[in-house]
C-alpha cells in the first residue's frame, strides 16, 4: 500500500492566510479574521524533488475554515490568537481505487498564540517612517490528534471513510516570527518575513496509528519517541496599495514563500525521506472599506506551488474577511 503524506499537503495554505508585514494594530483596536480556503492537488514531489502524479486516486480536494483575533495592547504591541489554517471540514478523493476512495483529509491544525512587538516604526521605541521592524514570540498550542483506534477500524471495515494522518504535529511548539518592511512610498513597500517554530518535546506515538500509510507512521507499530525538530518559513513580498473613492483602499501583494522541515527523528534515529520543503507564490488582492459602519477588509488569494520535496503540489484559493473595532484610544 502506498505511503501517503497528508501532514504537508497544506504548507501552501498557510502562506496565503495572514499578511506578514511589520504593522501592528493601534492601541485599543480589535481585529477579527475569518478565513475560508479551497485546496486541491493531483501531483506531488517525491524524495528526489521530481514531480509525479499521485497514486491511488486522480485528485484530492478539501475545504478549510479558520480565524484569528488580534488586539492592539499599545501602539507598538499587539496580542493575537490565530487558528488558520484551522479545520478541514470537508474533503474527498476523485476516482480513487479501494481503499483510496474512502480516504479523507479532515481534521484540525494547531493554534498559534503570541504577541507582536514593533521595535522600529512610526510609533515604536525607535521612530521611523521608512523602516518597520517587528518580532512576535509565541507558542503553538497542540490540539488532539485523530482517534487512531477508530480510524484504523474504519480503514479495515471496507466501507467507512477514514483519516490516514494528522494534518499538524499536535505537540507543543515554541515560535518566533520576524517582520521587516522597507517603505518606498505611500503606495509601495517591500516586506521580508520569517518564522521559526521549534518542537522541544518528543511525542509518544503508540500502537494505534495506521500500518503503512505514511512515512511517519509506517514504523510506528509500538511506542516510540518522535521528535519533529522545527518548521522554518521564509517569505518576501512586494506590496502595493492605494486609496480611491469614498474611503476605499486597494491592496495587491505577491509573496514568494519557502517552507521546510527536517527529517523526523524516531528514538534517536532520523527517518529517511521525512524532510520536506515547498516554494510557492501567492498573489492576492484586497479591498479595505475604511468608512463602512464596521471597517471591513476582503482579501482573495491564490497559492501556486512551484517546487518541492516530499510534499503535495497543492493549489489553494483563500478568501479572508477582516473586521475592525476600536474600544479605546
Amino acid at each position: 500500500m502506498k505511503k501517503f503524506v497528508v501532514g504537508v499537503l497544506l504548507l501552501a495554505l498557510a502562506a496565503a492566510v495572514f499578511a506578514d508585514d511589520a504593522l501592528v494594530l493601534p492601541k485599543g483596536v480589535l481585529r477579527t479574521y475569518f478565513t475560508g480556503a479551497y485546496a486541491f492537488f493531483d501531483q506531488e514531489w517525491d524524495s528526489t524533488g521530481e514531480k509525479v502524479d499521485v497514486a491511488g486516486f486522480d485528485s484530492l480536494s478539501l475545504i478549510n475554515v479558520g480565524g484569528a483575533v488580534e488586539f492592539g495592547v499599545i501602539d507598538w504591541i499587539s496580542a493575537a490568537v490565530q487558528w488558520a489554517p484551522g479545520w478541514n471540514v470537508w474533503s474527498t478523493t476523485e476516482n480513487g481505487t479501494p481503499p483510496y476512495d474512502r480516504l479523507l483529509a479532515n481534521g484540525s491544525f494547531d493554534i498559534f498564540a503570541g504577541a507582536k512587538i514593533q521595535v522600529i516604526g512610526p510609533k515604536a521605541p525607535v521612530a521611523s517612517e521608512k523602516i518597520r521592524l517587528a518580532a512576535a514570540p509565541g507558542v503553538k498550542i497542540p490540539l488532539p490528534p485523530p482517534d487512531w483506534e477508530q480510524e484504523r477500524a474504519n480503514q479495515t471495515s471496507g466501507t467507512e471513510n477514514f483519516i490516514a494522518e494528522s494534518l499538524d504535529k499536535h505537540v507543543l511548539g515554541l515560535g518566533l516570527r520576524a517582520y521587516f518592511d522597507y517603505v518606498l512610498s505611500k503606495m509601495f513597500y517591500l516586506n521580508l518575513y520569517s518564522e521559526f517554530i521549534y518542537y522541544p518535546v518528543a511525542d509518544k506515538r503508540e500502537n494505534v496509528s495506521l500500518t503503512d500509510w505514511t512515512l511517519v507512521n509506517v514504523a510506528l507499530q509500538s511506542n516510540y519517541d518522535v521528535e519533529f525538530g522545527y518548521d522554518l518559513t521564509l517569505e518576501a513580498e512586494p506590496h502595493f496599495e492605494m486609496m480611491f473613492g469614498n474611503g476605499m483602499r486597494l491592496g495587491v501583494g505577491v509573496p514568494i514563500t519557502y517552507t521546510m522541515s527536517p527529517e523526523i527523528v524516531r528514538d534517536g534515529t532520523a527517518v529517511a525521506d521525512t524532510d520536506s520543503y515547498l516554494l510557492s507564490v501567492s498573489p492576492n488582492v484586497s479591498l479595505f472599506l475604511t468608512k463602512f459602519f464596521i471597517p471591513t477588509e476582503i482579501k482573495v488569494g491564490y497559492t501556486l506551488p512551484l517546487v518541492g520535496q516530499n510534499t503535495k503540489a497543492t493549489n489553494t484559493v483563500v478568501v479572508q474577511l477582516k473586521t475592525y473595532l476600536r474600544f479605546y484610544k
